[in-house]
């Protein structure tokens, strides 16, 4: 049995009476990056792994509530745990295609590519407790308390205060032209008698 299960939009099981998957690929990608040396030849100095694919191949004979449900799937972003002769999880539907014809006329051949993705959790960046205990606290202590709370985020201070024509005039201290330097007011010109002297 070949069975898609999602986390919020139903499961789609692939059993004889419903239809089948003929085809699983899997596929799997690295990047390298090249930088030149000054000798002209490249050195590979990274390799990044890219997320895992799998691309489904099947047919549905009965197929009004499997096309709704993958179509939910793919529109809800869903993610989702596939189960045949490969098993993955945290599939998102990269892309769902149907070919519906007069051969199969209730069900539809399909493929899917689906991508592996990393799912992070609000509890990995500590705010989400934090949050969550502000907001509780907030709403039983009543009003005093919730601005007291709202005050806890980030706070910005100043140092001194200072009037606008102050720091006009400390604008303009950096827009004056330098004073011009008591150099020769008129320049000696050599003669050109062919000698000098």
């Amino acid at each position: 049995m070949y069975v898609l299960q999602g986390a919020k939009c139903g499961t789609v099981r692939f059993t004889p009476a419903i239809g089948t998957v003929g085809k699983e690929t899997v596929s799997r990608s690295s990047t390298v990056t090249d930088n030149p040396v000054e000798s002209g030849e490249s050195i590979s100095d990274h390799v990044f792994r890219q997320p895992r694919t799998i691309q489904l191949a099947g047919t549905v004979v009965d197929g009004a509530q499997a096309i709704a449900i993958l179509d939910a799937m793919w529109k809800g972003g869903d993610v989702l745990t596939y189960t045949g002769r490969n098993r993955i999880e945290n599939l998102v539907i990269q892309q769902l295609q149907s070919t519906h014809d007069a051969k199969n006329r209730k069900g539809f051949t399909f493929t899917a590519t689906l991508k592996q993705i990393t799912v992070g959790s609000a509890e990995d960046s500590g705010t989400a407790s934090m949050m969550s205990a502000q907001d509780a606290a907030a709403s039983s202590k009543g009003s005093a308390q919730t601005a007291k709370k709202r005050a806890d985020g980030l706070k910005t201070t100043a140092s001194e205060v200072i009037s606008s024509s102050a720091y006009a005039s400390y604008v303009n201290s950096y827009n004056k032209k330098p004073a011009s330097s008591a150099g020769p007011s008129s320049r000696a010109t050599p003669s050109n008698s062919g000698r000098r002297v």
